[in-house]
């Protein structure tokens, strides 16, 4: 697997982990009263107060709230989303040219840096609203908690983080030549005459003969005259040494 493909996946789990995280409690109180003198209430009770990025938990549901009356809450949602909106399209831009790469690797730290941003202001915004307890602790005790979507935006934005730092490539590769590379070296580096290569001899055994060897040729005998055989004239001129009968004295 690729670099590029590593940075893609990981862009993409970190944008879904931010989407579903919207869709989970971001942050809530656990309220728990207990019954003081002079009051009905036999036994404790438990309240459970909630934000989504979407909606208001709120559990039980109180019994004497008029219809139609609802909390105003802040919709963190909106943000969520844009932000993995943002780190998806740079995820699909790494796969582009190195110009829209670029571009899509400032859009996934824009998108880290909204999600980090929309997190934190719902943190604090429901622990100012629901931080505070005016009531006696023997009576009223809270515990706050951060709920799941939480943590699962906190993880989807270090996702976002590292896989913008791998998109960076640092440092950068140099790129491979695709034709013919011609390389300068300096003088220094090779002598003026070239570099000497070593020569050894072989042992090269003896060719055979490349066709069939004739026989060797007998020696004639000598030739013999016989007593009283008349000789020619032009032996006669003839030098002893076999020499052109031209240049016999």
């Amino acid at each position: 697997m690729t670099r590029r493909a590593i940075v893609v996946i990981t862009l993409g789990a970190g944008a879904l982990l931010v989407v579903l995280g919207s869709l989970f409690p971001l942050y809530g109180v656990d309220t728990e009263v207990r019954p003081g003198p002079g009051r009905p209430s036999p036994a404790d009770v438990t309240r459970l107060v909630a934000l989504t990025g979407w909606e208001y938990l709120e559990e039980p549901t109180p019994l004497n709230r008029p219809e139609g009356a609802e909390f105003d809450h802040p919709v963190y949602g909106y943000g969520l989303v844009f932000a993995a909106v943002l780190a998806g399209i740079g995820a699909l831009l790494q796969l582009r040219t190195p110009l829209l790469a670029a571009i899509g690797r400032f859009g996934v730290l824009a998108g880290f840096g909204l999600a980090i941003g929309t997190l934190w202001a719902a943190l604090e915004t429901l622990r100012s609203l629901f931080g505070v307890n005016t009531m006696p602790v023997s009576f009223v005790t809270q515990e706050t908690f951060v709920g799941t979507g939480a943590w699962l935006i906190g993880l989807g934005a270090l996702a976002l983080l590292v896989g913008a730092v791998m998109a960076h490539d640092w440092p950068a590769r140099v790129p491979r030549p695709t034709g013919v590379a011609v390389y300068q070296v300096d003088d220094d580096d090779t002598p003026p005459f070239g570099i000497a290569i070593p020569v050894s001899e072989l042992d090269v055994p003896p060719a055979g003969p490349a066709g069939p060897v004739a026989p060797p040729v007998a020696e004639l005998p000598p030739v013999v005259e016989l007593p009283g055989a008349a000789r020619s004239s032009a032996d006669e001129r003839r030098h002893p040494t076999g020499g052109n009968p031209s240049t016999v004295d």
